[in-house]
This record gives structure tokens, sequence and C-alpha cells, in this order.
């Protein structure tokens, strides 16, 4: 069965679908990844020998052809490019990454092949935004998700918020795939590195770190000898800077570290006590789970969709309902070894259903009964 995955641009620095596209592989699946990116296909991560990548427009060795898909890629939408790929191609499926690649295979399109959108993010914020940037495309936003066979969340409750947008065909819930650690490589809580760790992009809005700094600051003169490093993406060296004032608010400054990006994260998660992680919204949120899959314990708002689901609190981490609350468990966190211990015990198992062989058996079941369906 051929499996046809599409990824606007930088398909290989994603972690995720290096190894979703892997695992589909691994089960018999013939899989092509396909974007259409002249200068973003990214790098870091590697699909396994069998999977085909295609980049429609990729820059080349050749001037020439390098000029020719440069100005096409300006010129012109890349609809036309997939069009001619799926007739040379003939998948079973199409599984598509971004709105805009579900744009690029079902816009103007009916070519009768059977459609799955993934949504990578909580829904409602993903699709708003879109909405707000480009309100001409709501319209085609909404007839292009009724038009999916499916269209796939990450968490349950995430189901009903697709209603506000389209009148979907389905819509299923299948998880982030975590990998699982043994419990002799995970982190050793016994031995106490009176480290916090943020694991995430390091941005304003949606991840909120500032409050992070906010509470560490009010407990810093109770744990001097304590440290709060910030792991992740770095795009914005104003908001960094404000980071780092505000920690000199309270005279921790040389206790907080923005660190950026580590190709190996299981080694800092090895190395901390307390995962603390402040987003207002996630879709599922990998950087936590893989926290969790480590032994370590988490803090984290209990409004904020994912993160309340992912952490249960008093059994695997805690949530706080409010930035004073968020500050005084995270002191009942620093205060407890054997509460940190206990926590990070019950959070690794936890994260046990999310097993790759368990996620990617949903898959499994969505593409057969999919395209079983359009035959």
């Amino acid at each position: 069965m051929k499996v046809l995955i599409v990824k606007d641009r930088n398909v290989l620095n994603t972690k995720f679908l290096a190894q979703f596209v892997n695992s589909l592989h691994a089960i018999g699946f013939d899989v092509t990844v396909v974007c259409d990116s002249y200068k973003k296909q990214g790098s870091g991560v590697s699909l396994d020998e069998g999977v085909n990548f295609i980049n429609l427009n990729g820059k080349t060795n050749n001037f020439f052809i390098n000029i020719y898909r440069f100005l096409r890629g300006k010129l012109f939408k890349a609809t036309s490019r997939f069009k001619k790929l799926i007739a040379q191609e003939k998948p079973d499926i199409i599984i598509c990454y971004f709105m805009v690649d579900l744009i690029n295979v079902l816009y103007k399109q009916n070519h009768g092949i059977p459609v799955v959108m993934m949504m990578h993010c909580y829904p409602p914020v993903m699709l708003e935004n879109l909405i707000r940037k480009k309100p001409y495309m709501k319209h085609i936003y909404s007839e292009l998700l009724s038009r999916a066979a499916a269209i796939q969340v990450l968490m349950k409750s995430y189901e009903k918020t697709i209603e506000k947008f389209c009148i979907p065909k389905r819509v299923v819930t299948i998880p982030n795939e975590v990998v699982q650690i043994p419990e002799d490589q995970r982190t050793d809580l016994s031995v106490e590195k009176k480290t916090i760790i943020y694991v995430a992009r390091i941005e304003k809005n949606g991840k909120r770190p500032h409050l992070l700094v906010e509470a560490f600051g009010r407990l810093f003169k109770d744990f001097p000898d304590w440290k709060l490093e910030f792991w992740g993406l770095q795009k914005y060296p104003a908001y960094e800077r404000e980071l780092m004032n505000l920690a000199a608010t309270y005279g921790a400054q040389n206790n907080v570290f923005i660190k950026g990006y580590h190709p190996c994260i299981q080694e800092v998660y090895r190395q901390a006590d307390i995962h603390a992680y402040p987003s207002a919204h996630e879709g599922f949120s990998l950087a936590l789970a893989d926290g969790m899959a480590c032994g370590l314990p988490s803090l984290g708002f209990a409004d904020a969709p994912a993160v309340n689901e992912l952490i249960v609190d008093g059994h695997n981490g805690f949530l706080a309902k409010d930035l004073d609350d968020f500050t005084q468990k995270l002191r009942l966190l620093m205060s407890d070894k054997q509460l940190r211990i206990f926590l990070g015990h019950n959070a690794a198992k936890d994260v046990e259903r999310y097993n790759p062989q368990a996620v990617i058996e949903l898959w499994r079941r969505l593409i057969i009964e999919i395209v079983g369906e359009n035959k």
C-alpha cells in the first residue's frame, strides 16, 4: 500500500515526522515523503533506507535550473506541481502535515485519493490563527477540511473542537509516539542535581517561560544553589533579554541559563530534577512526554490543553491554577526529593501507553480502513 506524506518544508529537521515515516515503512507501507521547498528541506534527522524523499522545487548543482526553480517558486503556486506528482505516484492515501499541504493536494483537484489531515497543535488556536492571518481563506479551509477523509487530532478532548470550523467526515485521536526509555537510562532522582529545566521553543505568548522565571525568582533566596535552564529553539533575542532582566530583578541572573538547542535532549533530561512547563496550550507536547519517559516529574498549568492531560496532578507532577500556585508547587518539588522520585516513577509508567508500536498500530488501522472504504 502506497502512502504519500506531504510537508511543505523542513522535512529533515522534524523529529516527529521522521519517526512517523520510518515507523510506517517498518510495518510494510510503501512511503514517499514530498515537500516543495527551494531552500528549507531541513537537516538533522534521517529517513530510513527504502523511504522515498522528493523535493519538487529543491536547489540543484545547476545554476540555470536553480534560477528557474527559484522564480517558479516565487511566481507560481505549488498546487500544479503536486497535482502532477500525485498523477505520477498514484498513492493509495495522502497524509498532510500543514494546512498549506491540504491546499496543495486538494484545492481544485479531484483525484479521488483519500486525504488525512494531521493537527499537530491545539486545533482552535491553530485554525483561528490561520483565519485571523488570512480571513479570505476561511471558506477554503473549511471546505477542504470537510473533504478530508479524516482529521487526526492528538487528544480525545480535541475532537469536538473541529466542528467549529467544518463538518468533518471523520475525526480520530492518535497521539504522538513517545520513545520509551529503559529504567537504567532515566534520570536518577536519588542524586540531586538541583536543576530545573524547560524544554521547548523560547517564545513568549504560547510557551510563556517568563512565568517560570518569575516563579524561580520568587523562590531564589530560599534555594540559592538551584539553577534554571532553558533548552529549545531560539528565535527572539529581545525576549531572551527580557527573561534575563526579569531574573536579575531577583538577583538570580547567574542561576538562569538560556542554553538553546541540544542534539541529544535525553542527556538534558538525565541531568535535571524537575521539568517545568508553563505553556498556555499544546497539541500533545513531545518535549513534556519525553521528559516524563526519562522519569522527570513535571509542573504545568491546569488550564493548558494537553499539558493538563499528560500531567495528572499529584500523581506524576503538579498542575497549578495560577502563578502563585505554580510558585508554591515548584517550591514543594524543589524541597522534597522523595516526592520527586515518586512522581517521576509514575510519569515514566504513564507514558508507556504512547509507545511507538501502539501508536503506529492506530495509524495502520486508520490507513487500511480509509483505503478500503475508498476502493
